[in-house]
């Protein structure tokens, strides 16, 4: 056995050749080592918003790594559940919704393994695909008694019939019946592929482990065939993929002859390659919240916010972990970006001239103040001076006792583009917008910041969408989780919200001039969960 030192993982979604609407939900975070797919139930907007509500919550407990694995993934499915059921009593169109998921967790040498319904995990090795999961159906309990095969389950007529969801029934996290909990060796010689029955149910899997040995050594071309396969058979349903290799897996599957033919492709069409790969690697980053969704109406802004982000220049610079970001950009040509490869960077950084500064791995690059900065000094750790094709992607900026952090990004520029940018530890504000500063804020993730979430002053006018903003505001000395001066004019669409107070609703209803629950999401904040109630009788069918 192999221990392992790093692991390698991609994931993609595709709403399939048959549906309009995409209600399958993915996330990826190789650092934590955390791992989900979830597969909505309700159809149209509701199974989509109970894959949102799901992400959300499971990010919102199992990013707090506190108490025992095992009690954590439990918990964390767990209140997912209780609030999907919450919520979809507060609306008609929500009735009914709920989802079917798979929590992967990688650490020590362990994946651990939440289920319920008819997602699925599957562990690579040695050659060999093994099912780890069981579909909580009927057809995927007469397949996994070996009562009919794989094949004839694809084909049976009951297929998308599950009888145990996330979301339809309050449940406690000791419920007997409700999660599967597994906890199977990792190595570095494994992999682990998660999917929705969107590949399940069309691609066998003979193809699927076929589809990874061509592919083994890049993740990202594993998902990709494995969705291709699906489309290829069909394309009936949504289908999302999430693959995880060790780092000694892609050796034991590659021949000579195939890594040379590879090396030779590579060679040649290498300049494509690498900008495509850029590309994805953006679009990961854009999808990491789970925000980045299908619904008819939101696909046109951030189609166009992503093209914007993506007009990528052949002037181009690598930033390694003993190298500057601040060096690197005083070296940018207008209209460039910069690459920052996985590692902490204590410096702080202003973006101007128009430069893209991007992650490599979604936020695997971490930002820090340097360590003598007083915890009393507003400054921010990321000044943000450019204009329209400037562009801040994928990175985590961090404060702690250690690192005193007052502003984690002021933005004083006109157009910016914020994607996938992580924030915590800001005393003062996450995100501050200076007067008649815009900028989008997309698919971020604000947390755990005493000071305030957001701070707008007067003619700010910021649109933040597809965010999560939870345990923000939390010191004394902060007057409220969101300031907005008089005259900002913030556009908020479809972020989450989580404990979101009475007073910051109506703060922040009035700045907008809209129905803030009907653009957003607000969810309660973790609580006690309700006493067990019996799980459904009998299954329920999926659209």
């Amino acid at each position: 056995m192999h221990t392992i030192d790093t692991i390698a993982a991609a994931g993609e979604t595709h709403p399939g050749l048959q549906r309009e609407v995409n209600e399958d939900r993915y996330y990826v975070d190789q650092i934590r080592g955390l791992f989900i797919v979830i597969d909505g139930v309700g159809g149209q907007a509701a199974g989509g918003k109970a894959a949102d509500v799901a992400l959300c919550m499971l990010r919102e407990r199992l990013e707090r790594e506190t108490g025992p694995l095992a009690e954590r993934v439990r918990e964390a499915i767990t209140v997912a559940n209780n609030e999907i059921h919450r919520l979809a009593s507060t609306r008609p169109e929500w009735n009914g919704m709920a989802c079917v998921l798979t929590v992967a967790v990688v650490k020590d040498g362990t994946a651990t393994i939440g289920h319920v319904g008819d997602t699925r995990l599957y562990k690579l090795h040695g050659g060999r695909i093994e099912k780890i999961t069981r579909d909580h159906s009927p057809v995927g309990e007469r397949e996994d008694a070996q009562e009919i095969s794989e094949l004839e389950a694809m084909r049976h007529p009951r297929r998308n019939e599950v009888y145990r969801d996330v979301g339809s029934e309050s449940h406690s996290p000791d419920d007997p019946g409700f999660v599967d909990l597994h906890e199977i060796p990792f190595d570095a010689e494994d992999a682990l592929l998660l999917c929705s029955d969107g590949l399940s149910d069309l691609v066998d899997s003979t193809s699927m482990l076929r589809a990874v040995a061509g592919g083994a050594g890049d993740p990202r071309a594993v998902a990709r065939a494995l969705i291709a396969a699906a489309n290829g058979a069909g394309g009936k349903d949504n289908v999302t993929v999430v693959y995880v290799e060790g780092e000694h897996f892609g050796a034991r599957h590659f021949h000579a002859r195939d890594a040379e033919s590879t090396a030779v492709l590579l060679t040649n069409t290498s300049s494509a390659r690498r900008r495509w790969i850029l590309v994805s690697l953006i679009i990961a980053a854009l999808a990491m919240t789970g925000f980045v969704v299908y619904r008819r109406g939101m696909v046109p802004p951030l189609v166009e916010l992503t093209k914007d982000v993506l007009s990528l220049s052949s002037a181009s610079q690598v930033v390694g972990p003993d190298q500057s970001i601040s060096a690197a950009l005083s070296r940018a040509r207008p209209g460039s970006e910069i690459l920052v490869e996985p590692g902490e960077y204590r410096e702080r950084v202003t973006l101007t001239n128009n430069v893209r500064l991007i992650s490599r791995v979604p936020r695997g690059a971490t930002i820090r103040l340097p360590a003598t900065v007083s915890d009393t000094q507003p400054e921010p750790a990321v000044l943000a001076t450019g204009s329209a094709s400037g562009a801040l992607i994928g990175f985590r900026i961090v404060g702690d006792a250690q690192t005193p952090l007052g502003v984690g990004i002021l933005v004083a520029g006109s157009g910016l583009s914020l994607v996938d940018i992580d924030v915590s530890g800001a005393t003062t504000a996450a995100i501050s917008f200076a007067r008649d500063a815009t900028a989008d804020l997309v698919g971020s993730d604000i947390h755990d910041n005493p000071g305030s979430a957001l701070a707008m002053l007067a003619g700010a006018s910021p649109r933040i969408t597809h965010s999560v903003f939870s345990r923000n505001g939390t010191s004394q000395n902060t007057p409220a989780t969101f300031t907005v001066e008089k005259g900002a004019m913030p556009v908020f669409q479809q972020n989450v919200f989580v404990g979101l107070r009475p007073d910051v609703r109506a703060a922040l209803e009035q700045a907008t001039h809209g129905n803030l629950e009907q653009e957003n999401w607000i969810v309660a904040p973790e609580s006690p969960l309700p006493p067990h109630r019996a799980a459904p009788g009998s299954p329920r069918s999926r659209p």
